[in-house]
């Protein structure tokens, strides 16, 4: 117990120490017991370093030495249990050299040793080790070419052996989609590359899994995804879920049972995405869970139920890219179903963990009513959310209380009743305009934002509503009501200046420069560089020089602002044409910008409207830039890179926009400019995603790590910290792919790291499921402390929003972790 203690804080001497006290205390007893607990204590002196985040390269050093002379000691001993301990720290030490970054084929090489010694052991837990070194030394030769015609025979023989082994299956997993990479090397179909790995998705025993384990074949199915283009993933998908939903619907856990409905759910979100074949697995899936009523597959058993409503219901539909076989929409099934749905999980609402996702139930339900026209019955759906949480008697689902407090005024105004939405707001401002939680302020803060906008009240109303708003959410932190706020500042100096005060709309536009020009947000951007030019365009309309064609263009620009803001595109189009044609080979940076702001502003309603062809058009005239342009023009062309980025990937050319994001992370390198570091951001991101899906998981680990490393480059934002933690969870993802457990672990201690340095409720949400991935990670390496200490984390950290019930699950997997630590 001091060893354990002590090894991770302690000098080495410390613990020296401690074993010759133990050793001095034992020396007379020679029998078996004695002799494998003093070798297992040594161990704990070696193994402590897989709990440690950082990598220290002389301590490393130092355990790769005791690890080497233990298991030299110990490799030949006659009793089973010390042989067991020599392995475990043959296996240790080449773990820590891939993390030293030494020679991969030394490596590859010991491990084959390792596994070559193990051949004719029984015990389990050599078993297991052998399987290891095996996957561990193929995947070295894979991923460094070294040797790659002997990686396969290995495969095939953990293949073999992993039915003998209680934990064989996860090294079996491991090996099939390393081997499903070589055949895709080789040049063999994506399915016929993963078939050996579908083969071994479901296990005859699956029935009597722990929910960790059924976890894992939700991970080695995702593992198989990845390995599939466009065409066939979302086929293979709907298939192999539907078997997983069968093999562990009779699942004696209960809580297995609800590892595989919320992985279901999961995968088949966001509903935008969801294909024709995963609702059809979801209404399996939801017909399968009718016989069970247990109270811990409640949740789970709903959120199936309720993502059929939101699916049927759902406005936009299926995404191209996914499936063509987009589900058919049907809003007046989803609100049948969704009546339905809530009469079936009744009992939900005197759950205070239920209770939130019945309101969002019905939130989406007066959301449907509406779309069909049917306003009041929306209206009437939102109140009872109100008045089924308030008979609670809890002060819960303040989140979905304000989304109905929103609609209902959203709705009240749109039937023009004014003095009643008006009510509405003074009662939302009362109740939520003050949250902590800023996904509560937003909504109170859009009801007063919309509402101005709306055109449906009178300009002095509009005005004090701006007021209100600039009074109570100006200096709000939340990224999403500081968008809002630059909004209201940009709406009142266009509104000053079509008064003709253009002082006051200059000093305007300067206060949204001073204000937020800082802040790195994409949306926020947009409206700086609106300001800065339309600052621009005021304090030099009156020049002298070139003022005269320089307003008539400026006035153009407006013109074609104004008509796309109305909806009429088609009108605006040519304006934007005349403005490119007659700036085209221009010298006057004034006269640059006002092209490129064409270009941008164009191509940003093309994109809006889905118009992709046009986009890359556009965003190619708007990359290149003449010898003199300044600051402003290159934003513009940061901006056109990545919107070219995203317009290829729309149109599948998945290359071409991975090499516009490599051209804008070359063109920004070292820029001090925020906006261009920002647009820089995104499009690392976007080629790290790229990469990924086009089934490179090497250069995806490259391009994830790369991301992070450009993000440090600049001012920390929340939306930063944001892509940095998907990054990185996309990461992890790779790496429990790959079978590299212990990196995959290293990824996601990484974005809890994120925590200390922000709370954005986003970056909460993957902080929490990475904490449960770790400990997962943690507990797949045997490392039970690891496991311990990350779910201690959770429990004291309140920004996480545990749930009632992942508190409890955090709690219970505390305490089996401590069991195994034993």
């Amino acid at each position: 117990m001091l060893i354990d203690l002590d090894a991770p804080i302690e000098p080495s001497t410390v613990v020296d120490d401690h074993l010759d006290r133990m050793q001095a205390l034992t020396d007379t007893f020679d029998d078996v017991d004695t002799r494998v607990a003093r070798a297992e204590a040594e161990l704990r002196q070696i193994e402590f370093v897989h709990r440690r985040e950082d990598d220290d390269p002389v301590l490393f050093v130092e355990v790769v030495r005791r690890a080497a002379d233990l298991d030299q000691r110990l490799r030949d001993a006659v009793h089973v249990g010390e042989r067991r301990v020599a392995a475990e720290a043959a296996l240790t030490a080449q773990m820590l050299r891939e993390r030293l970054r030494q020679d991969p084929t030394s490596i590859a090489v010991a491990l084959d040793e390792l596994a070559l010694r193990l051949g004719d052991e029984d015990d389990d837990r050599l078993g297991a080790i052998r399987l290891d070194a095996m996957v561990t030394a193929s995947r070295l030769r894979i991923e460094h070419g070294d040797d790659r015609a002997v990686a396969p025979e290995v495969l095939h023989r953990v293949l073999r052996e992993a039915p003998r082994v209680r934990a064989g299956r996860v090294f079996a997993w491991r090996a099939s989609l390393l081997l499903a990479d070589l055949a895709l090397a080789d040049g063999a179909t994506p399915d016929e590359a993963v078939s050996t790995a579908r083969a071994l998705l479901i296990d005859e025993a699956a029935a009597g899994h722990t929910p960790h384990a059924a976890s894992l074949a939700i991970r080695h199915l995702h593992g198989i995804l990845r390995r599939l283009d466009d065409q066939r993933r979302p086929v293979v998908e709907a298939e192999d879920w539907t078997r997983l939903v069968d093999a562990y619907a009779a699942a004696t856990d209960p809580r297995t049972r609800a590892v595989v409905l919320t992985g279901l759910v999961r995968a088949a979100q966001p509903t935008a995405r969801t294909t024709d074949g995963m609702l059809a697995v979801l209404r399996h899936a939801d017909a399968l869970a009718r016989a069970d009523d247990h109270p811990d597959t409640a949740l789970p058993r709903f959120s199936v139920a309720a993502l059929i409503t939101q699916v049927l219901g759902h406005p936009d539909g299926a995404e191209p890219s996914r499936s063509s076989a987009a589900p058919a929409r049907d809003p007046q099934e989803a609100v049948r179903l969704s009546v339905e749905v809530e009469q079936r999980f009744v009992t939900l609402w005197s759950r205070p963990d239920g209770i939130p996702a019945m309101a969002a139930l019905l939130l989406d339900r007066g959301l449907r009513l509406s779309d069909l026209g049917r306003r009041a019955e929306a209206r009437s759906a939102l109140a009872t959310l109100r008045n089924r949480v308030d008979e609670s008697g809890l002060d819960i689902a303040r989140v979905e209380r304000a989304q109905a407090a929103y609609w209902t005024i959203r709705f009240l105004l749109e039937e023009d009743q004014i003095a009643l939405a008006r009510e509405g707001i003074g009662a939302i401002l009362a109740e939520f305009g003050t949250d902590p939680s800023a996904d509560v302020r937003i909504w109170a803060a859009t009801a007063l934002w919309s509402t101005w906008r709306s055109g449906r009240v009178d300009q002095p109303e509009a005005a004090a509503l701006r007021q209100e708003f600039a009074r109570r959410f100006a200096d709000d932190p939340d990224v999403r009501l500081r968008r809002l706020d630059a909004s209201r500042l940009l709406g009142e100096a266009a509104a000053q200046h079509e008064a003709g005060h253009s002082d006051r709309a200059l000093a305007l536009f300067q206060q949204i420069e001073q204000r937020y020009g800082e802040v790195q947000d994409d949306d926020i951007q947009d409206t700086v560089r609106i300001a800065r030019e339309n600052a621009r365009i005021v304090a030099v309309a009156t020049a002298a020089a070139g003022a005269g064609a320089y307003r008539v263009l400026r006035d153009r620009v407006q013109a074609a602002d104004d008509l796309a803001a109305q909806g009429r595109i088609a009108e605006a189009e040519p304006l934007w044409h005349s403005i490119v044609a007659e700036t085209t080979g221009a010298t006057d940076p004034d006269l640059v910008v006002l092209r490129l702001a064409a270009l941008d502003v164009w191509a940003g309603w093309m994109q809006e409207a889905g118009r992709w062809e046009q986009v890359a058009q556009l965003s190619q005239q708007a990359a290149v830039l003449p010898s003199q342009a300044d600051s402003r023009a290159h934003r513009v062309q940061a901006r056109a890179h990545l919107r070219l980025g995203m317009a290829l990937t729309k149109l599948g050319d998945h290359r071409g926009a991975i090499r516009a994001y490599e051209a804008l992370d070359a063109l920004a390198a070292g820029t001090s400019d925020l906006d261009t570091a920002v647009s820089r951001q995104q499009a690392v991101y976007n080629r790290a995603v790229l990469i990924d899906e086009l089934g490179d998981p090497l250069g995806a680990l490259a391009a994830y790590e790369h991301v992070v490393a450009v993000h440090g480059q600049h001012l920390e934002t929340a939306g930063g910290h944001l892509r940095c933690a998907k990054a990185l969870r996309n990461q992890a993802a790779t790496f429990t792919e790959l079978g590299r457990t212990a990196e995959a672990a290293g990824a996601h201690r990484r974005v809890l790291d994120l925590v200390a340095v922000s709370t954005d409720p986003e970056l909460m949400i993957r902080a929490k499921k990475s904490g449960f991935d770790l400990a997962a990670a943690c507990t797949m390496l045997g490392d039970f402390p690891c496991a311990v200490a990350t779910y201690a984390w959770m429990r004291s950290t309140p920004q996480l929003g545990l749930s009632a019930a992942e508190l409890r699950e955090v709690t219970r997997a505390e305490k089996n972790a401590r069991r195994g630590r034993r």
